[in-house]
């Protein structure tokens, strides 16, 4: 608690800090304007000083800010004119600026005052394909919420929406709170990334005692340690669910397998049919652990395959019977549809299965007479399966028919 009053000490210091450059250099923006009033000025005052020399000091302050009429001369007429002239500017230049900050379309200022005003909503930490989903559905259902991700690329199009969204790292204070999170009902942490979620939930916890956590976790140990006071959380894996249909899918499996891929999903896979079913596995992936499973039975390669011939250089694929295409980048989505479809082509009795977190290139993997799966789709169905009815993702049963 020491260390998170500190933090929290440290986080209003820096955004004192902030507040202090952002307004420094609005007065930058001023100071030219400013220093040419004053210069101006100045020059104005010597001048004074010579032309009208019997006149007092002050009489001649007094007269170089038009508050006394000087001497009659081609000078006095000219600084007459001018010296309002610039004065004017300079206040119409701070109203100008104070306008433009205050009352300037800023969507992404828009999108975080949206946020703050938001209460008893859904916080969804993270805008993956399982975090993506979920907001499709509370936007599809005008369910409040709001969205913390810290890539800019990956919400740009619901910013310009006009949607909840706040654009920041959600372990900083400052970024968290700016969710309304002190308000919300529930907060759904879809990060793979432990050290993220960890934070997340102590600093869920700190603003919000009450609020219901889902987090997701892959290793067992953290399952058990944020499933306790005070957390209460309810963790989940999302390769943990799939692989459900995994065991489905390998029931009485006949020949050796193939997997590409390198994440979770791939390890889960990899130890129920390597280290249970004893099969022979071929995992293909330039950036996989090689020293991640200790069996003869489990061949582990670093390299990139988007061919069926970089493929068939490792392994006999007559003897293959199942190849999983694991790949969870976007970018791959188009590999993984051509090399399924030389894969039907050459070998037809291989049964393959493929990733897919879209549902128009999963129709054409269908097509192709392969098994398309998504684990954010399955781990959004099974999520909806364990809220209340309290929760922003609840499918009620009018919604189910």
């Amino acid at each position: 608690m020491q260390a998170s009053r500190s933090t929290k000490r440290s986080s209003t210091k820096t955004s004192k800090k902030a507040s202090f450059f952002l307004l420094k250099g609005k007065i930058k923006q001023l100071l030219i304007a400013a220093l040419i009033l004053v210069l101006f000025w100045v020059i104005g005052l010597v001048v004074f000083s010579v032309v009208e020399a019997d006149k007092s000091f002050s009489n001649i302050i007094l007269t170089s800010l038009l508050l006394r009429e000087g001497t009659a001369s081609i000078f006095y007429s000219i600084y007459r004119f001018l010296f309002p002239l610039l004065f004017e500017l300079l206040i119409l230049s701070i109203i100008v600026t104070v306008l433009l900050e205050y009352y300037s379309f800023n969507p992404v200022n828009r999108a975080r005052d949206l946020a703050k005003r938001q209460s008893n909503h859904t916080v969804v930490l993270g805008y993956n394909h399982l975090g993506e989903r979920i907001v499709e559905f509370l936007r599809e259902h005008k369910r409040p919420y709001v969205l913390v991700e810290q890539e800019m690329g990956l919400v740009e199009e619901l910013i310009s929406l006009g949607q909840p969204v706040v654009v920041g790292d959600y372990t900083s204070d400052d970024i968290i709170e700016l969710s309304g999170i002190k308000k919300c009902k529930e907060v759904f942490c879809v990060s793979s990334n432990l050290r993220s979620s960890l934070i997340a939930a102590e600093k869920a916890r700190e603003l919000n005692e009450d609020c219901k956590l889902f987090m997701r976790m892959f290793d067992e140990h953290f399952r058990e340690y944020l499933e306790e006071e005070p957390w209460d959380a309810y963790t989940f894996s999302t390769s943990g669910w799939i692989m459900e249909s995994i065991k489905e899918w390998t029931e009485g499996i006949d020949g050796s397998v193939v997997i590409l891929g390198n994440d979770s999903t791939v390890k889960r896979i990899i130890q129920y049919i390597g280290e249970e079913l004893k099969k022979e596995i071929y995992v293909i992936d330039p950036i996989i652990d090689l020293d991640l499973f200790d069996l003869e039975t489990i061949h582990v390669y670093n390299e990139e395959v988007k061919y069926l011939e970089s493929i068939e250089d490792f392994c006999n694929l007559k003897d293959v019977s199942q190849v999983y295409i694991c790949w969870n980048e976007e970018e791959f989505l188009s590999d993984a549809i051509m090399l399924t479809k030389a894969l039907k082509q050459k070998y037809p009795n291989i049964t393959v299965y493929v990733r897919m977190f879209d549902e128009e290139l999963a129709r054409i993997a269908t097509i192709l007479d392969a098994i398309p799966f998504s684990t954010s789709a399955f781990a959004f169905q099974m999520l909806q399966k364990e809220v209340d009815m309290n929760s922003g993702i609840f499918l009620i049963k009018e919604q189910k028919s």
